[in-house]
Parts: C-alpha cells; sequence; structure tokens
C-alpha cells in the first residue's frame, strides 16, 4: 500500500502540475527529419540493447526495497536474502513483461522508442512522459494506444504471482501489480525525459 500511494501520488502530482499548451511553451527545434519507422528486426535489435539498461535494474531495486519495507510478502522473511529473493521476483517479472511486449508491438505496429516531449514547461514535460506509458507512436508516426504496456504488465504481474505465496494467487492482486508496474514504467518515461536537464545540473558530459 505504501508504494502504491507514493506512485500514485507522484503521478498525480506531476500530471496534475501539467497544463494545457500556451504560446511560448513549445520548443522550436529544427525541422523535424522524415519519419522513420523500425522493422521487427530493428526492434528485436533495439528491445536487446535496452534490456538490462541501468535505470531497469535501479527500479527493480527501488520496487523490492518497497517490498522489503512492508514485508511483501512477509513469507520471505527480512534480511539481505530475501531482499535478493525480492529483486530477483522483480527482474524475473521484467522479463516475462519484456517477452510479452516485444511480440505485441510486432503484430501491431507499436514503436517502443521514448521521444522526448516538444514542450519546454516541466509540467507539461512530465505530463508527455506519464502519457507516454499508454499512447505512444505507432509505425506510421501516428499515436496509438500501448497495447504492449497494459498486456506485459498485467500479464507479467499474473505470471510473478505465481512464485508468490497462495493468497497472491487472485485477481485482485494481479491487477495491483500491473497498476504499480505502470506507475514505475511512467517514472521511468519522466527519468528519460529529463535526463538531459539532470546531466546538465550536474554538468556532466561537459
Amino acid at each position: 500500500m505504501i508504494q502504491r500511494a507514493f506512485l500514485t501520488l507522484l503521478t498525480v502530482s506531476v500530471v496534475g502540475f501539467a497544463q494545457q499548451p500556451q504560446p511560448g511553451q513549445l520548443a522550436q527545434p529544427p525541422a523535424p527529419e522524415p519519419w522513420h519507422g523500425m522493422t521487427v528486426k530493428e526492434k528485436l535489435h533495439y528491445d536487446a540493447r535496452h534490456l538490462f539498461d541501468i535505470e531497469n535494474l535501479v527500479f527493480a531495486g527501488i520496487g523490492a526495497s518497497f517490498d522489503q519495507a512492508r514485508e511483501r510478502p512477509g513469507e520471505w522473511g527480512e534480511g539481505w536474502g530475501p531482499f535478493a529473493e525480492r529483486y530477483a521476483s522483480h527482474i524475473g517479472s521484467y522479463l516475462v513483461q519484456r517477452s510479452i511486449m516485444f511480440p505485441v508491438r510486432a503484430i501491431d505496429h507499436e514503436d517502443s522508442r521514448y521521444f522526448p516531449s516538444k514542450y519546454t514547461n516541466y509540467g507539461a514535460r512530465a505530463g508527455d512522459a506519464f502519457l507516454h506509458t499508454i499512447w505512444r507512436h505507432s509505425d506510421s508516426g501516428g499515436m496509438m494506444p500501448a497495447y504492449s504496456e497494459i498486456l506485459g504488465d498485467y500479464g507479467a504481474a499474473a505470471v510473478s504471482r505465481m512464485w508468490w505465496p497462495d493468497r497472491y494467487h487472485t485477481g485482485s492482486a494481479i491487477f495491483v501489480a500491473g497498476s504499480d508496474t505502470i506507475l514505475i514504467d511512467g517514472g521511468i518515461n519522466l527519468f528519460h525525459e529529463f535526463k538531459p536537464d539532470i546531466k546538465r545540473w550536474l554538468h556532466i558530459g561537459r
């Protein structure tokens, strides 16, 4: 409950801060290059290259830390051993999620890449980052629902509950776990959106 409340509060706060675009909020980038959708082979290479990006491993650790703090599941106990078990559970769930997402993207022509917001306002950019979790580019350059996200998150939640204790083998537990994952992925998109700003603030790469 603590993890869900924290992630939900973060999402509501950021999206609530996002405002409708006003004059001057839109960035003025150079003329964009022609859209280039990825082939199935290119999508496979892209997913393989980014499968173990550091932010994915870090967010898995954050999720395991929340589970450890609230002893979820309590049957696994406390200490470094149970924390490693919870971390492995999050990594396993992540791998199941990705194995579901790829074939869905290949079938429905969904583009998995994250594209930075065109706005300069921090609130609008944060809103775009969270929206991108459930609304993404298609191979043709348009926008479409992120079916792979929904099926991947809830599918992975259903599979991962199988190695949790029996009391988590319920529809409500699967729904909670899948919803938590959507919020976590929204946080990862938020990181991608503001990563250049963070590097600039910390004077990294200069």
